[in-house]
């Protein structure tokens, strides 16, 4: 639900409302219930003392009950706890509430199936952690000590109960059935927590006459002099009367708007139409300003007032789709203008999501930010996010793709389910649609893809009969309830049945819509296969990486620190993940000297692969106009396809990602024999600027340069350079060569890169001379490094201080000065001390 800034006074009780001007009380109030909660497991008598909102791992970890459960190989012995039945309970006292018109008991989260009694009355059967529920308890409130029993049952069987139901089983029929965040049942790179509890607030609810449960801001027409919308407010009044409905600018940015309107007792809609002369546009990171306006809505009884507040992004979104001499288009244009989508695909930060805080909201989206991202892709097995992470993302300008919670599996199409669902979509797109950064609803993660390729059918052994009625009930959902609630509650934004369109190993998924390519990783193909498996969009493409070695660090005893030790490989949830990384290592990297030293190379391994694939898909512009990869962030400490891992340390990719995308970015390839170099820009205009060119050995000598005027063309690929590898390098020895191809603009380098002519396992590199100098500045440190030699993958480190580098994992040229700044608040005063400088060189044996 919308938080709502409620004004928590004293009610005033009235037999019938009207609207006359003067009184300030609330309508409104909410009173939570977080206080003096217990809990039991359901088949013991026990009762500890619990926390809500929360889950029930936590509270059990609280009260020394069970380990840390991210601490070595604990996982796996807390499997018990997702196959019993708990119970939470509470009292609390009423008194004044008892005079208010309505009182509700609300629940913004229950997970998942629960029964709530009051004073030993059943109000509430809950079946759906995605959803919020409300109960009418006025009549139940009893004058003093109330008890409040909730009552959950494991999940693991439920879905047996309701598998036995069917004369056929669905794929992961252990999960699909409870509308419950699916990679709590484990992923391959999340663990299995199967949590229960009140994982979000609960409160009770009160008011007086009226209450707006709802507030839709529709933006009718957007031009350079002004902005139409209109307010669909819908307002629950408890008995008939008058009241008054305003629209306004707490800022001052446009006239006000208000409208006496007719209550009558139920639920009301009502629209107020109001304009924004000279509106500023909301643009996306990298395109230009993120412009937010506030818009209070408040409605006025002679019972008193309540306000709601939403802050809006006026601009035009369109998923465009056309044939052209490639297939079919598919690229989002905001205000007209067509966008590059650079980003990645965010599955939930936590495990536990109640300890979730709002310093790590933050934090997560200004790495999206501070790596150039303009899209994040909310994943299909998660949860549909906090508000405040799309207000965060409506601040910052990045653009929200989407997904329903549903993924990688085939779901019931009963009435009860779709009904809950039903109520789920109704729910979560009404809380949602007001962001100016969700830019697109997809019905599904890889289920059309799964049902088409994976060969359910048959490991089901399911007749034809079996088959008509699963993708039956696959088309009601996605083909027909969630476009036909999308039609009716946010129309006119784009909606996408299902993520990919075409598996990977069609033809079409690399001509239209959008692609998730695994033929590196799952099918061990070469990274030099994503030049050639460029697709339209890319929604998702990987590889994996070990996190940080603090990290590592933290779940683990020194004995743990082998890849393939039992910690590790608890720690490592894909069944052949360590074996994949090793394979890919090998092919081009020397045998890593010691578990550090593979961390390291690991991911190293994984930034340059995947920097193959987003250089790739930037090159191709405009044909391709999309690239999220797999995956932004971790939900614990684990071996994963991340670019930062789960306590927020950046990997190499995720500098690599901050270069690929820049709104400049220098990307030099070899195609066959062909040295090429393009200037890829995502500016709006053309722009003009040199490139510099110099080839050169790893000890430094100038074997080659060329200075060049370039006009890069805005949003598209300039192949500024072309030339035959083999006349280019003349009698240079490729094991020790090195281009280097800057782009300047009025004399600043605005992008830089390299490129290389063997595998790092093929290079003569000497050993590192890096000579280096700190600076201490305010909330940073400036590190200046030199060296005589070609150093590769230098990789900067301050231990376990808190911060950022503006550049790590690169390559220091010989003869060059680097100069990197380390950002971060509260350094320790000898942070010079705690510097630790490593390169690809020191990796190998």
């Amino acid at each position: 639900m919308r938080r709502l800034d409620f004004l928590i006074l004293a009610f005033i009780s009235l037999v019938g409302f009207g609207c006359q001007p003067g009184s300030e009380a609330p309508l409104v109030t909410q009173r939570f219930l977080h206080q003096n909660w217990q809990f039991s497991q359901a088949d013991k008598t026990e009762w500890l003392p619990a926390t809500v909102p929360g889950v029930v791992h936590l509270d059990l970890f609280d009260n020394k009950v069970i380990d840390d459960p991210f601490y070595r190989s604990n996982e796996d012995s807390l499997k018990w706890i997702g196959e019993k039945d708990w119970i939470y309970k509470t009292s609390f006292s009423i008194d004044k509430e008892l005079s208010a018109d309505k009182v509700d008991l609300v629940f913004e989260g229950l997970d998942t199936h629960a029964t709530v009694e009051l004073n030993g009355q059943e109000i509430i059967a809950a079946s759906n952690m995605f959803r919020s529920y409300r109960s009418n308890i006025k009549k139940l409130l009893q004058k003093g000590t109330n008890e409040l029993i909730i009552r959950f049952q494991s999940p693991l069987k439920y879905n047996k109960q309701q598998a036995g139901k069917l004369a056929y089983s669905l794929p992961e029929d252990e999960r699909v059935h409870s509308r419950k965040a699916p990679y709590q049942f484990g992923w391959d790179w999340g663990p299995v927590f199967i949590t229960a509890g009140i994982w979000r607030p609960v409160y009770i609810e009160t008011y007086n006459s009226a209450r707006i449960s709802d507030v839709q801001l529709i933006q009718k027409e957007l031009s350079d002099d002004n902005a139409s919308l209109t307010a669909a407010v819908t307002v629950e009044a408890s008995k008939k009367g008058k009241a008054k409905l305003t629209i306004s600018s707490p800022d001052n940015k446009f006239e006000s708007i208000t409208q006496t309107v007719v209550l009558d007792k139920g639920t009301n809609k009502t629209n107020l139409n109001f304009v924004i002369n000279k509106p500023q546009r909301w643009w996306c990171n990298g395109m230009g300003k993120a412009t937010l306006y506030k818009v209070e809505t408040k409605i006025t009884t002679d019972a008193g007032i309540q306000k709601t507040i939403d802050k809006i992004g006026l601009r035009t979104i369109e998923l465009v789709q056309e044939k052209d001499k490639t297939g079919k288009s598919f690229y989002f244009k905001l205000n007209g203008i067509p966008v590059f989508a650079k980003g990645a695909n965010y599955i939930p930060q936590e495990s536990f999501l109640p300890r979730l805080t709002k310093a790590q909201y933050e934090a997560r989206i200004d790495d999206a930010v501070k790596a150039n991202y303009n899209m994040l892709r909310v994943w299909g097995g998660g949860i549909y996010e906090d508000d405040l992470f799309y207000e965060l993302c409506d601040e910052k300008g990045i653009m929200v793709w989407q997904d329903f919670m549903f993924a990688c599996a085939m779901y019931p199409g009963d009435d009860t389910f779709m009904e809950n669902v039903r109520v789920e979509v109704e729910q979560n797109v009404r809380r949602l649609r007001n962001h100016a950064s969700l830019v697109l609803w997809c019905g599904n993660n890889e289920i059309a893809n799964g049902w088409h390729d994976w060969g359910w059918q048959k490991s089901r052994g399911y007749s034809a009969a079996d088959s008509l009625t699963v993708w039956t009930h696959y088309q009601n959902l996605f083909h027909q309830l969630i476009p036909e609630i999308l039609e009716e509650e946010d129309p006119g934004k784009a909606y996408w049945s299902s993520s990919p369109s075409f598996g990977w190993g069609h033809e079409e998924a690399l001509t239209e819509g959008d692609n998730h390519y695994w033929g590196v990783w799952w099918g061990k193909e070469p990274f030099d296969m994503y030049k050639q498996k460029v697709s339209r969009f890319m929604s998702e493409f990987g590889f994996q990486a070990f996190p940080d070695i603090n990290t590592i660090k933290s779940f683990t005893k020194p004995k743990d620190r082998d890849i393939w030790s039992k910690v590790m490989r608890t720690h490592q949830k894909h069944p052949i993940g360590n074996e994949t990384i090793m394979e890919y290592l090998k092919r081009d990297y020397k045998t890593p000297k010691d578990f550090e030293s593979f961390v390291y190379l690991s991911q190293v391994l994984q930034a340059e692969g995947m920097m193959t694939g987003i250089a790739a898909h930037r090159r191709n512009m405009p044909v391709s106009m999309g690239t999220l990869y797999w995956q932004f962030n971790d939900c614990w400490p684990v071996v994963s396809w991340s670019s930062v891992d789960y306590y927020g340390h950046w990997k190499a990719l995720h500098y690599y990602a901050r270069k690929a995308f820049a709104n400049i970015f220098v990307s030099p390839d070899i195609e066959g024999d062909q040295l090429k170099v393009f200037i890829v820009s995502d500016n709006l205009e053309p722009t003009s600027g040199e490139l510099e060119m110099t080839l050169m050995d790893f000890g430094g000598k100038v074997k080659w340069s060329k200075s060049m005027a370039i006009d890069a063309k805005p949003i598209n690929s300039t192949l500024a350079f072309e030339q035959n590898v083999t006349s280019f390098l003349q009698n240079l020895d490729k094991r020790k060569a090195v281009l280097k191809t800057v782009f300047k603009k009025d004399g600043k380098e605005i992008a830089e890169n390299f490129q290389f002519f063997v595998s790092p396992k093929k290079m003569l590199l000497q050993k590192p001379d890096i000579k280096l100098t700190t600076k201490r500045l305010d909330n940073s440190i400036e590190v200046i490094l030199s060296s005589k030699t070609l150093c590769k993958n230098v990789f900067l480190s301050l231990g376990t201080v808190k911060g950022w580098w503006s550049n790590n994992y690169f390559d220091l040229l010989p003869g060059e000065e680097k100069r990197v700044v380390f950002y971060g608040d509260d350094l320790p005063n000898n942070i010079t001390d705690l510097l630790t400088v490593f390169s690809l060189y020191n990796s190998f044996k």
